[in-house]
């Protein structure tokens, strides 16, 4: 069956071809001068008329009559068509091989009217149609957006599909559900110890209920899942690049290459250093790959960033599996009790042993390269901030700034630390659009009013950043702009401080440029920068400010316009591989 799906795919390359010879990429930038639009610089002064750009730099911002005089006569006017230019968005915290394989999972997220019998009918509806995978795996279950939502059980799984592997991926990822074929794949069954972070639940007689949480223990069950070829990951993350570039990101920073593959460094080379890539790419390293992990970018050569800054390490969990390392316990809820599952005085481990970490931050300080915390709960906050303080101590590098992520119930007092150490915060704006109905019933309603504290980070001077943590969210660049500005939950409340627009538009761009080191050649429209560039259908600072969407429709890299388009020879020539990979593996 994968075979002659394949076989077809291939098939359908061989007669496109013809038109993928029309379908030529971009390869050099282009010599231009933007107009009759707003021109939004994130830099001073924040708006102007025109821009022209020559050899991947701008060369001039500012009013139309100044501009003109430093393009040479004939220059090529791109009209914006009242619409906006500004620097390309950067997302500083996502995992595009894990959201390129996502994208190909049975679809279960976002809200459902018809409650848990709509979502187990998605699941069946997904395992009829079949697919290339021996594995089938449904992403998006949550039970946290959903409410009072049972788990899907082993045996229930069972029933569904008895012989095929079948997992069920909760939103956050943070947890999973799996069938018993899936389970003996993976080789997990009784006897099998839990992971030093995350437990396979069992029952009181000690049977496996198919319940797997947190991070490792997902990892462990998920590495039954048999690779794809190389080609087929190189497609399927090219395509998850392009997705990007479609929603008006130009830079991701990668916190982490999560994702089943036999060498995703490599896989991500091939893809990043593309001659007409569409994104710059900063990695962060897991902390197996550093051996050879920080030269996976030497020798490459073209118009885009690629660069390893440093490590990433998590201190703690998700706090929507009662995985986040809280100093006073979730709240006694019955909420807590009967959807989470959690006891009473609940307060979530540390993911990494005090000892661990600072061992590793200090070799990674010593070695002049970043520090990525994913840290939710205040002691895992306070570990993290301790282990940098240590470290600067020991290991003066007053250039190094390294960074805490998504910082849920970060404390005043911990956001006035780490700005004094240096650290740039970034944060996950959509658990509040995702479960700000949840969070009282969670932590209570004082932790609940100052969950994902955005404003008051931003009020203590520190470079402060916000993300999409894909595969967790959609990419979807305006929503997660718009996310801090409205703090609006699924219900429609407004939940904690708001921020104005220009910061929440700086946090995508100049500050998440600073955030990842590259302040100096991108993040702002200023002469002598890098032309990345993104041009939207309207201002979004005013669609923000009107409670409004905007849409992005082109975006630049170092001056080269990237393709836009559902198919050209490059995605051609990649499916072209990627079928032929499965069929002779």
């Amino acid at each position: 069956m994968a075979r002659m799906i394949w076989a077809s795919l291939a098939l359908l390359v061989v007669l496109a071809i013809g038109f993928g010879l029309s379908a030529r990429s971009a390869n050099a930038p282009e010599t231009v001068l933007f107009h009759n639009g707003v021109i939004r610089t994130a830099a001073s002064p924040e708006t102007a008329d025109a821009l022209y750009m020559r050899d991947g730099v701008i060369i001039a911002v500012g009013d139309l009559e100044s501009v003109q005089a430093q393009a040479p006569r004939g220059v090529r006017r791109f009209d914006l068509e009242g619409g906006a230019l500004t620097p390309g968005l950067i997302e500083p915290h996502t995992h595009p091989l894990a959201t390129g394989l996502l994208g190909q999972a049975i679809n279960l997220s976002g809200p459902h009217d018809g409650g848990r019998a709509e979502v187990m009918a998605l699941i069946e509806q997904g395992l009829a149609r079949g697919g290339p995978s021996p594995w089938a795996i449904a992403f998006g279950w949550d039970p946290v957006l959903l409410g009072d939502v049972d788990a899907p059980s082993r045996t229930e799984l069972d029933a569904l599909s008895p012989d095929r592997p079948l997992v069920v991926l909760t939103q956050m990822l943070h947890e999973a559900f799996a069938n018993s074929a899936a389970l003996e794949a993976a080789g997990i069954h009784a006897g099998t110890p839990d992971p030093e972070h995350g437990y396979f639940e069992r029952d009181a007689s000690g049977a496996l209920t198919g319940r797997v949480v947190e991070v490792d223990a997902v990892s462990q069950l998920m590495a039954g899942v048999p690779t794809p070829s190389d080609a087929a990951l190189e497609f399927i993350l090219a395509d998850a690049y392009a997705r990007y570039a479609q929603a008006g990101y130009t830079t991701i920073g990668i916190t982490g290459l999560v994702g089943r593959a036999r060498d995703p460094l490599a896989i991500l080379s091939d893809v990043a250093s593309h001659p007409r890539a569409p994104l710059n790419t900063v990695l962060y390293l897991l902390p197996e790959q550093t051996g050879t992990g920080y030269g996976v970018f030497e020798g490459a050569a073209h118009d885009t960033i690629t660069r390893v800054a440093g490590l990433k390490l998590w201190l703690d969990g998700s706090p929507f599996v009662g995985g986040a390392a809280t100093e006073t316990p979730y709240a006694d809820s019955r909420f807590n009790a009967e959807v989470l599952g959690l006891p009473p005085g609940w307060r979530g481990p540390l993911a990494l042993a005090p000892e661990t970490a600072l061992a590793q931050a200090l070799d990674t300080q010593a070695a002049g390269h970043q520090l990525a915390f994913h840290v939710q709960g205040e002691r895992a906050i306070d570990l993290a901030l301790d282990v940098i303080e240590t470290a600067q101590r020991a290991l003066p590098h007053p250039d190094l700034h390294h960074r805490l992520e998504h910082l849920a119930l970060a404390t005043p007092e911990q956001i006035e630390r780490a700005a004094s150490l240096g650290v740039s915060m970034g944060f996950f704006p959509d658990h509040i659009g995702y479960y700000g109905h949840r969070l009282e019933a969670m932590f209570g309603p004082d932790r609940a009013g100052r969950y994902m504290p955005i404003h008051a980070a931003l009020e203590s001077g520190a470079v402060v950043t916000i993300h999409g943590d894909h595969p967790a969210s959609t990419i979807d660049a305006a929503r997660v702009m718009a996310l801090p500005v409205m703090r609006q939950t699924p219900e429609g409340d407004r939940l904690g401080e708001r921020i104005a627009a220009e910061d929440a538009f700086a946090m995508m761009t100049l500050n998440a440029a600073r955030q990842l080191g590259l302040h100096d050649d991108t993040g702002s429209l200023e002469v002598g920068k890098r032309a990345d560039l993104v041009w939207f259908d309207r201002d979004p600072v005013a669609a923000l400010d009107a409670g409004e969407t905007f849409t992005a429709r082109q975006t630049w890299i170092a001056g080269r316009p990237v393709d836009q388009r559902g198919w050209s020879l490059d995605r051609l020539g990649r499916l072209f591989k990627a079928a032929w990979g499965q069929m002779t593996r």
